[in-house]
């Protein structure tokens, strides 16, 4: 059964009446562009398909109206300017950026997507770090993508610009480029599609989650983008979103109502050894969403792209997150979900003894986790000697290498992050506490009111019926419950 026909099955008469009212109301012709982005939206034998596509066809399809000729152009930045001047222009699939944030109007998302470094399994290159890839001879961007601006703005001077990002993709493959900067699958699928073999390449450092929309010209009535995403919330209420999905990137999760974001930072959020998304954090969340009931994916990325997209893009969450005075007008807060310390750590083999904070400062290099609170907090004392690192596994690491004199990490991971990189929670003293804190979900100011309420309910109602507590002493035996501020 096609995509259209399910969809008639589903809405039944009556909502086709209302469907029909909606156009009568609304009868705006809109001006659709998109450029050749697979898997999203790409020309094959002739016509254009894509997630994007079927999920614009079957929106139209709710709201009574069909399908118009969408333009499909190969530059990018121009069709965003072309759109953004118009009176009923769309565009898709756009990345939300801050710079594009009130420029368009979004509905959204339809993609959750890797950004990432991406090689040839046959040259020796390698990225270690983010910061690492601005050595490299140079790395392929396409003009006017958002993957390109994240480039840009930090600092890259090696970059070359193309076009097209099939032009970027056979560089790469014909040895000119040694790594492409964008949307780890679209370079797969885009590499396919174009008569390469995607098995030839490698992912070479994987950097931030993007979230993709359809972006509307700001001159569109609110009324039309209200009714717009109202009809793409039915379809991923109704798991139709979720088999396009299944079409085109087969066991790839659709976007949901509420994106959310987490951290590798055990023994609270972590892939375990089957690739598995767990932790105390973790199940609290998923045992929240049973309450609903409501699945929606979790998606691991470094914390500081987690603590960005929940500033940045309404209907999105990040777990867990430390509830600071500076943070607080932030965010919409539920918790806490978790107590830690936060602590100056170092090597067990140090003869030095540390007696108060401001020693620390004497130190060459002190590791902290970009984007938490603690590195914000050591800033603030101002410490001018810390090394972020992008993961507390990472900050561990070059603890114990000596990359680092001192390291600041949560005093509940420590065993854990000891294990996992072949040490002894022995190998390392804890020398002195910055501070104590509870983590919390936080939630983007802009989230829809109704989608809070519903996760505040459900979290009061794993606190009272003993869920909550029995997570709890499951991973930290010799812990309290933390007691909920709420």
């Amino acid at each position: 059964m096609n995509i259209r026909n399910l969809l008639f099955a589903l809405l039944l008469f009556p909502v086709m009446i209302q469907s029909c009212k909606k156009d009568e109301n609304d009868p705006l012709l809109l001006h659709i562009v998109c450029e050749d982005f697979r898997p999203f939206n790409y020309m094959e034998d002739g016509q254009l398909t894509g997630i994007t596509v079927d999920l614009v066809d079957s929106i139209m399809f709710r709201m009574g109206q069909s399908l118009p000729e969408i333009e499909v152009s190969n530059n990018w930045e121009a069709s965003l300017e072309t759109v953004k001047s118009s009176s009923n222009g769309m565009i898709f699939t756009t990345v939300m950026t801050a710079e594009r944030k009130e420029e368009f109007q979004w509905v959204g998302p339809v993609m959750i997507a890797t950004t990432g470094f991406v090689g040839m399994k046959n040259h020796s290159v390698s990225i270690e770090t983010f910061e690492a890839a601005k050595q490299l001879n140079a790395v392929g961007v396409v003009n006017g993508y958002s993957t390109a601006e994240i480039l840009e703005q930090a600092g890259f001077d090696n970059l070359i610009e193309y076009e097209t990002i099939n032009e970027a993709i056979i560089a790469l493959y014909d040895g000119t480029l040694p790594a492409l900067f964008d949307l780890n699958h679209s370079i797969r699928a885009i590499a396919t599609s174009i008569g390469k073999d995607a098995e030839l390449l490698c992912d070479l450092y994987n950097h931030s989650s993007v979230q993709g929309f359809l972006a509307f010209s700001p001159r569109v009535t609110p009324s039309v983008i209200d009714a717009w995403q109202e009809e793409l919330d039915r379809l991923k209420t109704d798991g139709i979103v979720q088999q396009i999905y299944d079409r085109y990137l087969p066991g790839t999760k659709a976007p949901g109502l509420l994106t959310i974001y987490t951290e590798e930072n055990q023994p609270q959020s972590f892939r375990n050894s089957r690739g598995e998304i767990t932790g105390s954090s973790v199940e609290i969340v998923q045992e929240m969403m049973k309450e609903m009931p409501r699945e929606e994916p979790i998606t691991i990325t470094a914390w500081s792209d987690a603590y960005e997209q929940i500033l940045l893009i309404p209907n999105t969450m990040a777990f867990s997150t430390l509830r600071s005075e500076q943070r607080e007008a932030l965010f919409h807060w539920i918790g806490p979900v978790c107590r830690k310390n936060y602590c100056f750590f170092v090597n067990a083999t140090t003869t030095r003894i540390f007696h108060d904070l401001e020693e620390f400062k004497s130190l060459d290099k002190i590791g902290v986790p970009r984007g938490w609170a603690s590195e914000e907090e050591l800033i603030a004392l101002g410490f001018s000697n810390l090394v972020a690192g992008n993961t507390p596994r990472d900050v561990f690491e070059m603890l114990m290498t000596g990359a680092v004199n001192a390291a600041v990490l949560n005093d509940i991971a420590i065993t854990t992050l000891a294990r996992e990189t072949g040490y002894q929670a022995a190998d390392v003293r804890k020398e002195y506490t910055l501070s104590s804190g509870d983590t919390y979900l936080a939630f983007n100011l802009e989230t829809k009111s109704s989608y809070i309420q519903e996760w505040q309910q459900a979290f009061e109602k794993i606190r009272s019926n003993g869920t909550f507590a029995t997570i709890w002493k499951k991973w930290y035996p010799d812990l309290d419950v933390p007691l909920s501020e709420n």
